[in-house]
């Protein structure tokens, strides 16, 4: 159950944020291979000057960054993860990301560390 936040200037109309959503939901799906039904995001649009990013770190060339935080569960390989930044990032520049302004970020913790909902259960027993 990954929980994606996505910082995108406030430029960018509000059906193109909901189609970088859809792609970031989609390249996940592909590459980790979870359920389509595992969908949370947020998304947060921000004043242009507050995205930064080294218009040139390692080579790039970065003009409209557009930054996707996922945390999730531990419990996928380096391998499974590189696929599903691919697919993303595939996904996204269909939607007219340029790859050079793709920044990903994993945060992975244990499924201790989530509390999904009450699946049934009172809160009482919380």
């Amino acid at each position: 159950m990954p929980l994606i936040t996505i910082e995108v200037s406030e430029t960018v109309p509000v059906a193109q944020r909901l189609a970088y959503a859809e792609a970031v939901h989609q390249g996940l799906a592909e590459g980790l291979g979870m359920d389509i039904e595992d969908r949370f995001q947020v998304i947060h649009p921000l004043p242009a000057d507050h995205i930064i990013a080294d218009p040139h770190y390692l080579g790039g060339e970065r003009r409209d960054v557009l930054y996707v935080r996922i945390l999730m569960v531990r419990m996928y390989d380096d391998e499974t993860k590189a696929r599903a930044f691919r697919a993303v990032a595939r996904r996204l520049e269909a939607e007219g990301v340029r790859p050079d302004d793709v920044f990903l970020a994993v945060t992975e913790n244990t499924i201790q560390d989530w509390y999904p909902g009450a699946r049934g259960e009172s809160t009482d027993d919380v």
